[in-house]
Protein backbone atom coordinates (compact mmCIF):
# COMPACT_ATOMS: atom_id res chain seq x y z
CA UNK A 1 0.00 0.00 0.00
CA UNK A 2 3.03 2.26 0.44
CA UNK A 3 3.39 2.34 -3.35
CA UNK A 4 0.09 4.24 -3.57
CA UNK A 5 1.72 7.12 -1.73
CA UNK A 6 4.18 7.54 -4.61
CA UNK A 7 1.72 6.80 -7.41
CA UNK A 8 -0.90 9.27 -6.19
CA UNK A 9 1.68 11.79 -4.90
CA UNK A 10 0.17 11.75 -1.41
CA UNK A 11 1.53 13.69 1.51
CA UNK A 12 2.28 11.85 4.74
CA UNK A 13 -1.03 13.05 6.14
CA UNK A 14 -2.83 11.98 2.96
CA UNK A 15 -1.30 8.52 3.19
CA UNK A 16 -2.28 8.28 6.85
CA UNK A 17 -5.80 9.42 5.96
CA UNK A 18 -5.98 6.76 3.23
CA UNK A 19 -5.19 4.06 5.78
CA UNK A 20 -7.83 5.48 8.12
CA UNK A 21 -10.33 5.49 5.26
CA UNK A 22 -9.65 1.80 4.55
CA UNK A 23 -10.19 1.02 8.25
CA UNK A 24 -13.42 3.04 8.33
CA UNK A 25 -14.75 1.30 5.20
CA UNK A 26 -13.87 -2.07 6.73
CA UNK A 27 -15.81 -1.22 9.89
CA UNK A 28 -18.77 -0.13 7.76
CA UNK A 29 -18.66 -3.38 5.77
CA UNK A 30 -18.64 -5.43 8.95
CA UNK A 31 -21.39 -3.30 10.50
CA UNK A 32 -23.55 -3.97 7.45
CA UNK A 33 -23.47 -7.66 8.39
CA UNK A 34 -25.36 -6.97 11.64
CA UNK A 35 -28.81 -6.25 10.12
CA UNK A 36 -28.40 -9.34 7.95
CA UNK A 37 -27.64 -11.49 11.00
CA UNK A 38 -30.64 -10.07 12.88
CA UNK A 39 -32.90 -10.70 9.87
CA UNK A 40 -31.74 -14.32 9.65
CA UNK A 41 -32.53 -14.79 13.34
CA UNK A 42 -36.00 -13.26 12.88
CA UNK A 43 -36.73 -15.62 9.98
CA UNK A 44 -35.49 -18.58 12.03
CA UNK A 45 -37.88 -17.57 14.80
CA UNK A 46 -40.79 -17.06 12.38
CA UNK A 47 -40.25 -20.50 10.84
CA UNK A 48 -40.55 -22.31 14.19
CA UNK A 49 -44.31 -23.03 13.77
CA UNK A 50 -43.45 -25.05 10.65
CA UNK A 51 -41.31 -27.31 12.86
CA UNK A 52 -44.07 -27.69 15.49
CA UNK A 53 -42.45 -25.21 17.86
CA UNK A 54 -43.80 -22.01 19.31
CA UNK A 55 -42.54 -18.51 18.53
CA UNK A 56 -40.75 -16.87 21.46
CA UNK A 57 -42.14 -13.36 21.55
CA UNK A 58 -39.58 -12.25 24.13
CA UNK A 59 -36.85 -13.28 21.67
CA UNK A 60 -38.68 -11.44 18.87
CA UNK A 61 -38.73 -8.25 20.97
CA UNK A 62 -35.06 -8.77 21.76
CA UNK A 63 -34.33 -9.15 18.03
CA UNK A 64 -36.37 -6.01 17.37
CA UNK A 65 -34.11 -4.14 19.81
CA UNK A 66 -31.04 -5.68 18.18
CA UNK A 67 -32.35 -4.51 14.80
CA UNK A 68 -32.72 -0.94 16.06
CA UNK A 69 -29.25 -1.07 17.63
CA UNK A 70 -27.71 -2.47 14.44
CA UNK A 71 -29.37 0.29 12.39
CA UNK A 72 -27.84 2.89 14.71
CA UNK A 73 -24.43 1.19 14.47
CA UNK A 74 -24.62 1.10 10.67
CA UNK A 75 -25.54 4.80 10.65
CA UNK A 76 -22.62 5.72 12.91
CA UNK A 77 -20.20 3.56 10.94
CA UNK A 78 -21.39 5.08 7.65
CA UNK A 79 -21.07 8.60 9.03
CA UNK A 80 -17.51 7.86 10.16
CA UNK A 81 -16.82 6.21 6.79
CA UNK A 82 -18.01 9.33 4.96
CA UNK A 83 -15.82 11.64 7.02
CA UNK A 84 -12.73 9.48 6.76
CA UNK A 85 -13.16 8.65 3.08
CA UNK A 86 -14.70 11.53 1.20
CA UNK A 87 -13.91 14.59 3.31
CA UNK A 88 -10.24 13.70 3.78
CA UNK A 89 -9.76 12.64 0.15
CA UNK A 90 -11.18 15.94 -1.09
CA UNK A 91 -8.88 17.84 1.27
CA UNK A 92 -5.93 15.83 -0.05
CA UNK A 93 -7.02 16.54 -3.62
CA UNK A 94 -7.15 20.22 -2.75
CA UNK A 95 -3.61 20.04 -1.39
CA UNK A 96 -2.37 18.27 -4.50
CA UNK A 97 -3.99 20.88 -6.75
CA UNK A 98 -2.34 23.65 -4.76
CA UNK A 99 1.07 21.95 -4.97
CA UNK A 100 0.65 21.49 -8.74
CA UNK A 101 -0.28 25.16 -9.07
CA UNK A 102 2.86 26.08 -7.12
CA UNK A 103 5.01 23.96 -9.43
CA UNK A 104 3.40 25.51 -12.51
CA UNK A 105 3.90 28.99 -11.08
CA UNK A 106 7.66 28.36 -10.91
CA UNK A 107 7.92 27.27 -14.56
CA UNK A 108 9.51 29.75 -16.97
CA UNK A 109 7.25 31.71 -19.33
CA UNK A 110 8.94 30.09 -22.32
CA UNK A 111 7.34 26.77 -21.29
CA UNK A 112 3.87 28.28 -21.62
CA UNK A 113 4.70 29.89 -24.95
CA UNK A 114 5.65 26.54 -26.46
CA UNK A 115 2.58 24.62 -25.18
CA UNK A 116 -1.11 24.85 -25.85
CA UNK A 117 -2.46 26.22 -22.57
CA UNK A 118 -5.95 24.79 -22.94
CA UNK A 119 -4.60 21.29 -23.55
CA UNK A 120 -2.19 21.62 -20.63
CA UNK A 121 -4.94 22.84 -18.30
CA UNK A 122 -7.32 20.11 -19.42
CA UNK A 123 -4.72 17.38 -18.86
CA UNK A 124 -3.74 18.64 -15.42
CA UNK A 125 -7.35 19.00 -14.24
CA UNK A 126 -8.26 15.58 -15.64
CA UNK A 127 -5.33 13.98 -13.82
CA UNK A 128 -6.27 15.74 -10.57
CA UNK A 129 -9.88 14.68 -10.97
CA UNK A 130 -8.90 11.07 -11.61
CA UNK A 131 -6.64 11.04 -8.57
CA UNK A 132 -9.44 12.51 -6.46
CA UNK A 133 -11.86 9.85 -7.71
CA UNK A 134 -9.40 7.04 -6.96
CA UNK A 135 -8.77 8.39 -3.45
CA UNK A 136 -12.43 8.80 -2.62
CA UNK A 137 -14.25 6.01 -4.44
CA UNK A 138 -11.87 3.20 -5.36
CA UNK A 139 -8.90 2.59 -3.08
CA UNK A 140 -10.59 2.73 0.35
CA UNK A 141 -13.44 0.47 -0.73
CA UNK A 142 -11.15 -1.95 -2.55
CA UNK A 143 -8.86 -2.33 0.45
CA UNK A 144 -11.78 -2.57 2.85
CA UNK A 145 -13.52 -5.21 0.74
CA UNK A 146 -10.38 -7.36 0.67
CA UNK A 147 -10.04 -7.13 4.45
CA UNK A 148 -13.77 -7.65 5.07
CA UNK A 149 -14.01 -10.70 2.83
CA UNK A 150 -11.05 -12.27 4.60
CA UNK A 151 -12.53 -11.60 8.06
CA UNK A 152 -15.97 -12.84 7.04
CA UNK A 153 -14.55 -16.01 5.49
CA UNK A 154 -12.54 -16.73 8.64
CA UNK A 155 -15.68 -16.25 10.76
CA UNK A 156 -17.71 -18.38 8.35
CA UNK A 157 -15.08 -21.14 8.46
CA UNK A 158 -15.93 -21.59 12.15
CA UNK A 159 -19.41 -22.73 11.04
CA UNK A 160 -18.68 -24.59 7.82
CA UNK A 161 -15.37 -24.60 5.95
CA UNK A 162 -17.06 -25.50 2.65
CA UNK A 163 -19.28 -22.43 2.81
CA UNK A 164 -16.27 -20.23 3.61
CA UNK A 165 -14.36 -21.76 0.72
CA UNK A 166 -17.26 -21.22 -1.68
CA UNK A 167 -17.40 -17.54 -0.70
CA UNK A 168 -13.64 -17.08 -0.81
CA UNK A 169 -13.28 -18.74 -4.23
CA UNK A 170 -15.11 -15.80 -5.76
CA UNK A 171 -12.24 -13.48 -4.78
CA UNK A 172 -9.77 -14.70 -7.45
CA UNK A 173 -12.59 -14.67 -10.02
CA UNK A 174 -13.43 -11.07 -9.07
CA UNK A 175 -9.76 -10.14 -9.27
CA UNK A 176 -9.58 -11.55 -12.78
CA UNK A 177 -12.66 -9.53 -13.77
CA UNK A 178 -11.13 -6.35 -12.31
CA UNK A 179 -7.81 -6.92 -14.05
CA UNK A 180 -9.55 -7.86 -17.31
Amino acid sequence: MYKWKEVLMLTDKGYSDLKKAVAACTITNLALMLPFAVTIQVFAELLKPLMAQEISWTRMWFLFGCGIASAVLVFLASKNDYKKTYVTSYLEAENSRISIAERIRKLPMSFFNSKDLSELTTNIMADCSTTEHVLSHILPQLGANAISITIICIMMAAFDWRMALSVFITVPAALLVILG
